[in-house]
């Protein structure tokens, strides 16, 4: 497994956009190289992107691109801080997950994700400031074996006080 502590780690962006208008934006967002990581979601947002580079100007400039395509209606963005990368390359033809985490506030973050990468599925986990503690992302065969993990295992990991699951729909992989 790959701890990641250095500068060069991802920003997650969750966006929402015009109804109806999800798979003309992801044709759009395919077009930049920032981009290495687009779906569709169920969920509070439409879209949960993944930009390559954490540096703070190159990130905020990716982010402006993504706000000017017309029908993207809403961005919040998470840069990573720490986190794991199990050594597992996703596969676009498998059903995936985001899970979105809140630990307690007694809790080492790390220590949450240091669990996270014994629960089978794990793509990432990362550290994230704002809304949210942890962004995850899983894999499996289907998503019913994604909604097992994230209702039976996630929530019953030492530290989880709130987990909100994303279901996504034909992933885009650049990576």
């Amino acid at each position: 497994m790959q701890t990641n502590t250095n500068t060069n780690l991802p920003t997650y962006v969750f966006t929402t956009v015009n109804s109806g208008r999800v798979a003309k934006v992801v044709e759009e967002l395919k077009q930049n190289s920032q981009i290495d990581f687009i779906a569709p979601v169920t969920g509070r947002y439409d879209l949960v992107l993944r930009l390559k580079q954490s540096n703070p100007t190159q990130v905020y400039q990716t982010i402006q691109q993504i706000r000017a395509v017309a029908d993207v209606r809403t961005t919040d963005a998470h840069t990573a801080f720490d986190g794991i990368q199990p050594n597992r390359q996703p596969e676009s033809q498998m059903a995936f997950g985001i899970s979105l985490l809140n630990c307690v506030q007694h809790q080492s973050i790390e220590s949450t994700i240091k669990q996270l990468s014994n629960v089978p599925g794990l793509v990432e986990a990362y550290s994230v400031p704002g809304q949210f503690d942890i962004v995850a992302l899983w894999q499996a065969k289907n998503t019913e074996e994604i909604m097992k993990t994230s209702v039976e295992k996630v929530p019953n990991l030492q530290g989880i006080f709130s987990s909100e699951t994303l279901l996504a729909s034909k992933p885009f992989f650049r990576f």
